[in-house]
Order: structure tokens, then sequence, then C-alpha cells
């Protein structure tokens, strides 16, 4: 009965293992086919539309930073002439009550 097991598990790993070598023999094919690329050429390769590494551009990642950073910038600005402009009416206020009394 152990003799009947393992000759089950050697003919399913050796199903197990041509998949394996199948895999890895197109993994060797695709890494060859890109050894002769240019650094150029894989970054083309890597950022064309509709690539799944697109977000990998560097260009585009820090365009999307500068965008964040702007957009953040203007809200501390706005928020900074809200704040003066509070500041300026209750000092006006202040010294307009001060005048009146």
């Amino acid at each position: 009965m152990a003799a009947s097991g393992e000759s089950g598990t050697s003919g399913s790993g050796g199903s197990t293992e041509e998949a394996f070598m199948t895999f890895y023999s197109e993994v060797k094919q695709i890494e060859k086919r890109d050894s002769v690329l240019t650094s150029k050429n894989q970054i083309e390769r890597l950022t064309r539309p509709g690539s799944s590494y697109f977000n990998l551009n560097p260009f585009e990642f820090k365009q999307a930073v500068y965008k964040q950073t702007m957009k953040l910038f203007a809200e501390l600005e706005i928020k900074r002439k809200e704040r003066e402009a509070k500041e300026m009416h209750e000092r006006y206020i202040s010294v307009y009550s001060l005048n009146h009394i």
C-alpha cells in the first residue's frame, strides 16, 4: 500500500516537474530576449501606454508628487489668508468698539 502511494506521488511529481521546467524555460527565454535591450529600450517598454508598470515612470511619479505638494501649499496659503483676515477683523472690531464707548 505504501508502495502504491509512493508511485502515485512520483507520477504527479513528474507532471509538476515538467510544468516547472516549462515555466523555467519560458522565464529563461524572456530573460534572454530582454537582455539585449538597452536601458532606454527597457524604460520605453515599461512606461509605454497600457503597460502595467506605467506608474513606475519616474517623470509621472514626480509630476504627481509636485501636484500634491502644490495642492497642499495652496490649501495652507488659503488657511493662512483666512486666519490673517479673521485677526484683522478682530482688531478692527476691538479698536472700533473702544472708540465708540
